[in-house]
């Protein structure tokens, strides 16, 4: 099939999208062969899932698929109707599934809907067409995938499967896409798959394109910050959309190493042009104009099948795990080694359907399958949760360089169960008592000390309740206690990647992402209602827990005063130990949320900043899981929480206290509306009353 207005012509610019009826007539002809039918008998009903492959099927996509056909010859090149047919969850469930997925991901595709396709009219503006179909696309895609998330080059991939797909069909191509037919970690946060593969490319024009790996040498061009986009996108966002039809004809056949044979089939029509080119400026933009350039498909295919046709798979991929090495080896030495997982192949979320409970009642669950899916379950949960907290410390190492020698490796030791205690003790002692800014206050007298809003001030004395003594980049003055927020660094130094309100971001990691995994853990196995309409939930857990295990703990007043046992202070001076921090803690978000009739999914999470505040999380889950009565009372013999598996929990979220948060326990709660004077009038009364214009910094 041509794309092209004439039947031969390769042209592409200005003509519309016609069918060559001469190459339709053969693709019914092969269709009909291979699948043994009468010439009109043949339905894409009665055609396979997937063609056999053959020479003639090859030429036949290489010549190109009748645009009418394309529908139901991509999803069965690709393998997509494949995994469609055989998904545990059909595409309706995982939308469901991820329709309240409030995650970072969730808010990222929300901000890019309309920067996908800002000129097409199907994606033009929130009431067009399309975009309520590519938000549930790319939603189930960072549901179904929670390592990839959402990537920018997964949108406009979905955005263009969308104008030729059903919305369904297009996710089950995307699904294709990002198992099989591109590499693992190609979409990640890392975007290692794709990174590899420029350098592959650039190996390949060594061996391809001489003349042009010298010039680039020559010229000190990095290629990949060109063609990166070309890849991950593949094609979609360069080349004229009826190009790109004939390239993703062969590319849902063959695969990844079209995008190497066609990238060096552009390069090749365009290398004496770039040899001719002055400067480097030259040689850059003209490389960056290739793709847009290029208007005759059947040129362009021909070329690079001449050039590289004989690249195969297997030199790809062999190309792909050296240089994949040299990516792991730089960047492990960035993002610690045990950051760096899953790089052999993208991890799906399990999608196992369970039976129903009405099923389970009649007719029973047949033990092993039982028994097989609660250990694949709970291996899960911990994978589930390893991720948040990694995808967590990842942000902490990215905003923060001096998180970047934490280790993310959890100590399973017995002997790093001791030393939490210590730690515990020592925690508290050592640290400077620092404030953050609230507001900007500018500097007029020498005895004053200046700063701007989230600057991080020394304090050094407190004697007056309105005006405090400070420092700050070597300058020591006064300011109103007013416009700072003094930081509980009691067992950790202030960072602004873990304050919620300043960094946005750690509140969706938080609240989105490890809250989540962490509710999983403790729902697994929790013991329902006898009667209907009972609560269930592991807030009521946590609740009874705590104060069952700080009554203990009050009922020995000699075990309170003995030091051994771990403790911290509060800022009233208290002796608190985990126990009692954690039943305050409970009672303080009771007394905040109850307020406003907040949900216990909210608590939950809230408890949980809270907790990761004070750097006690792991600490908490051992006071809750040693809790045995409180347990049994509430959770299954095969739960989590009532198997030695917590211990290893513990240890996951052990690795949290390296990092310091600074979390808002109301952030969920709507505003207090507070009829005050605003805070810099008030300050400024205050300044009157008390006449400090004679403030001694020196005290």
């Amino acid at each position: 099939m041509s794309e092209g207005g004439e039947p031969g012509s390769g042209l592409l610019a200005s003509s519309p999208l016609l069918e060559d009826a001469p190459q339709r007539l053969r693709w019914q002809a092969h269709l009909e062969f291979t699948h043994n039918h009468d010439v009109g008998d043949l339905t894409w009903d009665k055609i396979a899932v997937s063609l056999p492959r053959s020479e003639k099927l090859r030429s036949l996509v290489l010549a190109g698929i009748p645009h009418g056909m394309r529908p139901q010859l991509w999803m069965r090149l690709s393998g997509a109707l494949q995994k469609k047919r055989n998904s545990e969850l059909s595409y309706r469930e995982i939308v469901k599934n991820s329709s309240n997925d409030e995650t970072l991901a969730a808010k990222q595709i929300e901000k890019d809907l309309l920067r996908t396709m800002p000129s097409n009219a199907c994606f033009a503006s929130m009431g067009s067409i399309g975009v309520p179909r590519l938000r549930r696309v790319l939603r189930a895609l960072a549901w179904l995938y929670p390592e990839i998330g959402y990537c920018q080059g997964t949108g406009m991939v979905a955005a263009c499967l969308l104008l030729f797909l059903e919305e369904e069909d297009t996710f089950w191509m995307m699904c294709a896409i990002i198992e099989d037919l591109l590499p693992a970690s190609y979409f990640s946060t890392t975007l290692l798959g794709v990174q590899t593969d420029q350098r592959v490319l650039r190996h390949l024009i060594v061996q391809y394109l001489p003349r042009l790996d010298k010039l680039l040498q020559e010229h000190d061009i990095e290629l990949s910050l060109i063609t990166l986009h070309w890849f991950l996108t593949a094609f979609a966002s360069v080349v004229d959309i009826k190009l790109l039809l004939r390239i993703w004809d062969l590319f849902f056949y063959e695969g990844s190493r079209v995008l190497f044979q066609l990238t060096l089939g552009m390069l090749h029509l365009k290398e004496e042009e770039l040899i001719q080119s002055e400067n480097s400026a030259s040689i850059f933009n003209t490389l960056s104009d290739i793709p847009s350039q290029m208007e005759d498909a059947e040129l362009l295919l021909g070329v690079a099948m001449r050039l590289a046709g004989s690249l195969t798979d297997v030199a790809v991929e062999t190309q792909r795990r050296k240089h994949l090495a040299y990516l792991i080896a730089d960047q492990g030495q960035l993002l610690g080694t045990g950051t760096l997982t899953n790089l052999s192949q993208v991890v799906r979320r399990r999608t196992q359907r369970r039976k129903s409970t009405i099923t389970a009642l009649l007719f029973g669950e047949d033990d092993l399958e039982a028994l097989k899916a609660k250990n694949i379950k709970q291996t899960e949960l911990v994978a589930d949760l390893r991720e948040a907290i990694l995808r967590v410390a990842r942000h902490f190492q990215c905003a923060d360089p001096k998180n970047c020698s934490v280790e993310l490796t959890p100590d399973y030791s017995m002997e790093s169960h001791q030393r939490d205690h210590e730690n515990y003790v020592a925690c508290s002692r050592g640290h400077r008592r620092r404030a953050k800014a609230l507001l900007d206050f500018e500097r007029h007298d020498d005895d004053e000390l200046g700063f701007r809003k989230n600057d991080i001030i020394t304090i050094v004395s407190q004697k007056d309740e309105h005006c405090w003594v400070g420092e700050l980049n070597g300058l020591r003055g006064w300011f109103p206690a007013k416009f700072v927020e003094v930081l509980d660094e009691r067992s950790k130094e202030y960072s602004i990647a873990g304050d919620d309100s300043v960094t946005e971001g750690v509140t969706d990691l938080v609240r989105g992402t490890l809250c989540p995994a962490l509710k999983a853990l403790f729902e697994h196995g929790l013991k329902k209602p006898s009667l209907l309409g009972g609560a269930c939930h592991p807030w009521l857990f946590i609740e009874e827990a705590a104060g069952r295990e700080v009554e203990r703990d009050f009922a020995s007043v000699y075990s309170r005063l003995v030091l051994c046992k771990t403790f911290r202070l509060d800022e009233d001076g208290k002796v608190l130990t985990p126990e009692e921090l954690l039943y305050r803690a409970v009672q303080s978000v009771n007394v905040s949320h109850d307020a406003v009739h907040a949900q216990m999914d909210v608590k939950l999470r809230s408890l949980i900043c809270v907790g990761l505040n004070e750097q006690v999380l792991h600490l908490w889950l051992e006071v809750l899981c040693s809790s045995l009565p409180t347990v049994e009372k509430w959770y299954q013999p095969w739960s989590f929480l009532r198997s030695p598996g917590w211990v290893q929990i513990k240890c996951e979220l052990r690795v949290l206290c390296c990092f310091a948060f600074s979390l808002s326990q109301d952030w969920e709660l709507p505003a207090k509306r507070e009829a005050q004077q605003p805070l810099k009038e008030g300050v400024r009364d205050m300044l009157v009353k008390h006449h400090l214009f004679s403030w001694d910094v020196d005290g």
